[in-house]
């Protein structure tokens, strides 16, 4: 029996999907479990948005309650700040801020 050897079979590397290329000098976005900076300001926005038709309905209220207009802008200032804190605690819990 002549010498013969017997060479295993060449392993085959297989790639993963190609990578996008970025910009020379740009990083990639880094990831995160939270949420983006687009959503936190549109979170604030709609707690504005929320507090200020809360001072609305509390000066109409007041005004048609026949109250000083002294006394019903302070009522809708108070009505802002509070709804829109209550808003604010409301999404900081629900993890959008």
């Amino acid at each position: 029996m002549p010498n013969q050897t017997v060479t295993p079979p060449a392993p085959t590397h297989t790639q993963g999907p190609p990578v996008p290329a970025t910009p020379q000098g740009a990083t990639m976005p880094i990831e995160t479990d939270g949420p983006s900076r687009t959503e936190k300001v549109m979170a604030l926005v709609i707690a504005i948005l929320c507090g200020t038709v809360g001072a609305l309905l509390a000066f109409l209220i007041t005004r048609h309650l026949e109250a000083t207009s002294l006394v019903a802008v302070g009522s809708a200032g108070l009505s802002f700040l509070g709804v829109t804190g209550l808003v604010r605690y409301i999404e900081e819990k629900l993890g959008v801020l």
